[in-house]
Formats: structure tokens, sequence, C-alpha cells
């Protein structure tokens, strides 16, 4: 038995100054393993989602900077919109304009047509006419007439209206 025991010491003693030699291995095994996971994580929608998930932990003021930008093209877009739809109106408002004028000039060319006309009739029936009319049509015709035919044609008119007409003649407003 002793002659068993001699045996076994020096194999006991093998085992115990190799372990730690294994034991100082095994964290290398350990590394090796670690470094295989990484290369596991490693695919490329791995690396996306581990971007996003540290994006997501960027610092408040980055993400506030961002929807500053943001805010700021949709200003921009908005107000590019805005001066594109002012520019609009003003072409309308313009044509508007000129569509009033076109028809402030017919309508002059009217009443000085119109005119003439009363002129060419007795000033007994002009004043007859003239005393159913509107009065500012009146005061635009009468303008446009001859001093003489209107002379004639309010002595022909009831003294009431012909008096109205000389005032608002007066305080006519260029016709």
């Amino acid at each position: 038995m002793i002659k068993h025991i001699l045996l076994i010491i020096p194999l006991v003693f093998t085992l115990l100054t190799c372990t730690p030699a294994l034991s100082e291995e095994q964290p290398a095994s350990t590394d090796s393993i670690k470094t295989s996971k990484e290369e596991q994580y490693g695919s490329v929608e791995e690396r996306r989602l581990l971007q996003s998930l540290q994006g997501e932990q960027t610092s408040p003021l980055a993400k506030e900077r961002e929807e500053l930008d943001n805010k700021k093209k949709e200003l921009k877009r908005l107000e590019a919109e805005v001066d594109k739809k002012i520019d609009q109106l003003r072409q309308l408002r313009l044509g508007i304009e000129k569509l009033f004028a076109k028809k402030d000039a017919e309508e002059m060319k009217r009443i000085q047509e119109i005119a003439k006309m009363y002129e060419k009739m007795t000033a007994n029936k002009a004043a007859m006419i003239l005393g159913t009319v509107d009065q500012k049509l009146v005061v635009s015709i009468l303008s446009k007439m001859k001093i003489k035919s209107a002379a004639k044609i309010l002595d022909n008119m009831d003294r009431e209206k012909a008096a109205k007409l000389t005032t608002a003649f007066s305080t006519l407003d260029s016709h």
C-alpha cells in the first residue's frame, strides 16, 4: 500500500501543479467564446439595432436640435407656400383692378354717348326723361353735355329736381 501511495503522490503533485495552468487557460478560452459571441452579433441587422439603441441614448439636446431643424424646414416650406399665395393674390388684385378700370372706361364711354343723345333731343323731352332717372346718372350725363344744352334741360325740369341736380353737380366727384 505504501507503494501505491508513493505512486499516487507524484500524480497528485502533477495534477496540482497542472491545475493552475488549466485554470489560467480557461479565461483565455472564455475570451475566445466572447469574441465568437461578438462575431455572432456582428451581423448588419444587429449592428443597426445596436446603433439605434445607442442613438436613443444620445443626449436630449441632439434630439431637440433635430426637432428644431425639422421645424425650421417646415417653416421655410410654409413660408414659401404663403409667399406663393401672396403672389397669386397680387396677380388677382391687379387683374381685378384692370377689370374695374376697363369697366369705368366703358361706363364713361356710354355716358358720353347718352349725353350726346340727350343733347339732340328737345330740352323739354330730355328734362321729362331725366327727371325720372337716378340722380347720380343724371349728374354724370349733364357733366358730359355742352353747357348750353345742360342749361336748357335744367330750365325745363321741376324746380326742386333742378336744384338738387345743381347741388349734386357742384359737388361732382370727377366723373
